[in-house]
């Protein structure tokens, strides 16, 4: 699906490791590359890199990529953040050293205006010890102006050290000490991120990964009823895809806490999402769809603090959590399993799903293929070829214009692993319709120590920065359809 999809959109992969640039113009010329050079640091087998296109000269390149990533765009990428951390060498970089100080309000300060809304500008980082950590502003600005000069290969001097800054090969954008000859990765992200980066966070009040590992799965913490799993008797299927939940959550609790998204009609919305972020920013799609992938959603709410706030000011007052803003950046979950409420069991409803009625889904896809680039006039006619291919893979195409699955099973449940160190950034704990649930707060507090999940809610900020990271954010996906389980990969 995700080659079809690009071939429409006007876009393909020129190999496996490599994608074209999407006919939108306003969109940078990059690919995403995995490197492999012996002579770099050890990176993650999934950490994605964003490098100028092969397909023109580096100058240009270099210049369209930096010029492009300060314009206000539909959507980003983001590469993986590994999860083990280590003392800063003296020798780090221009970069590391000073990124550490780096707060909010050296971020503030290094924004450009566009007709539409204020974005900070693009943001240069050096990998260090495996994480990403952000260039002090003034270095960044320097590269930056390099850049867009388009010179893909110059010379920097900072903290008394001088630097090759080499932007010019695919896959591999470097710096390098030029006393020492020791190179690090560099990258640049788009512009649209207001959050400061997991790789800065405090490690200190982190659980400790033996403890949760004691503590066992999520699902089953606090001695929590297993009777909501009755539901599956009749289903060997579902009772597989449920066992699956519990192993998982026991391979990832010692670093991750986990949540569950039901849903139906919303898969269609999520598989077009996974083609075009695998296509064009080299999310793995195989396993997971993605919930939301226009980041031009987040730039107002960009966390949960930043959720919490808007519902109390604006959404509590306004159709809560089914505001339109509230659904753009936000899923409704679960966090376990064996979850009996509020509001939904998730063994008893995986076979139906869960939709709300409200949603005008024809049009959400329309809107997502227009913020792609595909021109007004195209629209139309490529979502419907959209939403018969999804007819033929038998996923449920009732809301629209298509027909329902002939299974008779359109339900979905989306597994989602969130770093503990994130879960207060990505989530809060939540009565029905959103309403903060005070006595489970913090959310990671309670998810951290030994609680049963079976009643709560959550409201998880489906991020595409966070859930384009496999560092951040991982997911998993059961479907109640047995062949389109089996095949979703294919």
């Amino acid at each position: 699906m995700a080659l079809w999809l690009a071939h429409k959109i006007g876009c393909a992969p020129s190999n496996r490791n490599a994608v074209m640039e999407p006919s939108r113009q306003d969109v940078p010329e990059v690919v995403v590359s995995k490197t492999t050079s012996s002579d770099l640091e050890h990176d993650s087998e999934d950490d994605l890199v964003w490098v100028p296109s092969g397909s023109a000269s580096p100058q240009v390149a270099a210049r369209r990529m930096y010029k492009a990533s300060t314009a206000k765009f539909d959507t980003g990428f983001r590469a993986d953040l590994p999860a083990e951390d280590s003392e800063e060498e003296s020798d780090a970089s221009p970069i590391g050293s000073a990124s550490l100080r780096a707060t909010k309000s050296s971020e503030a300060c290094h924004r450009v205006q566009t007709s539409q809304v204020s974005v900070p500008m693009p943001r240069v980082q050096v990998k260090i010890h495996g994480f990403w950590r952000d260039v002090a502003v003034k270095e960044a600005q320097e590269i930056g102006e390099h850049l867009a000069r388009g010179e893909a290969r110059f010379h920097l001097s900072a903290r008394g050290r001088d630097y090759c800054i080499d932007f010019s090969h695919v896959g591999r954008a470097i710096q390098q000490n030029m006393a020492t000859g020791k190179t690090r990765r560099l990258r640049i992200l788009a512009a649209g991120s207001n959050d400061p980066w997991e790789s800065q966070q405090p490690l200190w009040n982190q659980p400790c990964p033996r403890e949760q590992w004691r503590l066992g799965p999520q699902s089953l913490r606090g001695d929590a009823p297993q009777n909501s799993l009755r539901h599956l008797k009749n289903s060997w299927h579902a009772q597989v895809c449920f066992r699956d939940f519990e192993e998982r959550e026991r391979e990832y609790c010692r670093e991750w806490a986990s949540f569950y998204h039901a849903y139906s009609h919303a898969a269609l919305i999520y598989e077009v999402q996974a083609a075009i972020a695998s296509v064009l920013f080299g999310f793995n799609a195989q396993k997971a769809p993605l919930p939301r992938l226009l980041m031009h959603d987040f730039y107002d709410i960009p966390n949960a603090g930043m959720l919490i706030h808007r519902f109390n000011s604006d959404f509590a007052e306004s159709k809560r959590d089914h505001h339109a803003a509230f659904r753009k950046v936000a899923l409704s979950t679960m966090c376990s399993f064996t979850a009996k409420g509020p509001e939904l069991c998730l063994a008893k409803v995986f076979t139906s799903g869960y939709s709300c009625k409200d949603v005008p889904f024809r049009g959400v896809l329309e809107n997502l293929l227009q913020s792609c680039g595909i021109p007004s006039e195209r629209v139309v006619s490529l979502a419907d070829a959209v939403v018969a291919l999804a007819e033929r893979h038998g996923l449920d195409t009732s809301k629209f214009g298509g027909k329902a699955c002939e299974s008779g099973k359109p339900g979905h449940a989306l597994q989602i692993f969130i770093r503990r160190s994130l879960v207060d950034r990505l989530s809060y704990a939540a009565k029905p319709y959103g309403y903060v649930d005070e006595d489970r707060m913090p959310l990671s507090a309670w998810l951290n120590g030994d609680n049963p999940n079976t009643h709560g809610q959550a409201r998880v900020i489906a991020h595409p920065e966070h859930f384009m990271q496999a560092g951040h954010v991982r997911m998993f996906v059961a479907s109640a359809d047995p062949t389109f389980h089996r095949k979703r990969g294919d």
